[in-house]
């Protein structure tokens, strides 16, 4: 299997997109895949995908409810409606190395969004398969993470 930093050799991001990629892939559990013209990262190879790398784009995705008070986070950012269910942040490679501590909180949050979701339905011929709950963090109210962490407090 390749990892992260094989997949963005392959794809040759802009240097903010692969330090997003590999910061993001340091703090919180994420699987990358890669595909002809980008690498996603999601929570799990089951999970829904979180992030999109382009080579000079990412893609963020976000409740389609609070797709305009994440975007106000990134002033850059534009909004894409995908789907009912999600919403996807596009950023620049120069306005992600314009904020990159936002743009790394938005995708810790769409990383842990996506692991309490439900899973993927890709490939599997239904789409009504949903998952467990998944426990959050008192503190914070947020979803654990695969390994138990809390995506703020770790």
């Amino acid at each position: 299997m390749s990892t992260l930093e094989e997949h963005l050799d392959d794809l040759a991001p802009a240097p903010a997109i692969r330090t997003l990629a590999t910061t993001l892939a340091a703090e919180t559990a994420v699987e990358s895949d890669r595909q002809e013209q980008y690498v996603s990262l999601r929570p799990s190879m089951e999970g829904a995908v979180a992030v999109y790398l382009h080579r000079t784009w990412v893609s963020i995705a976000v409740e389609p409810d609070e797709a305009a008070a994440v975007a106000a986070r990134l002033p850059e950012a534009t909004v894409h409606p995908k789907t009912p269910a999600t919403t996807y942040l596009h950023l620049t490679a120069e306005a992600l190395a314009g904020a990159p501590d936002a743009a790394l909180s938005v995708a810790r949050e769409a990383v842990a969004w996506r692991a309490a979701g439900p899973r993927s339905s890709v490939g599997t011929g239904s789409a009504k398969k949903v998952a467990q709950p998944v426990a959050t963090c008192p503190s914070h109210w947020m979803a654990l993470l695969p390994s138990g962490a809390c995506p703020v407090c770790g």
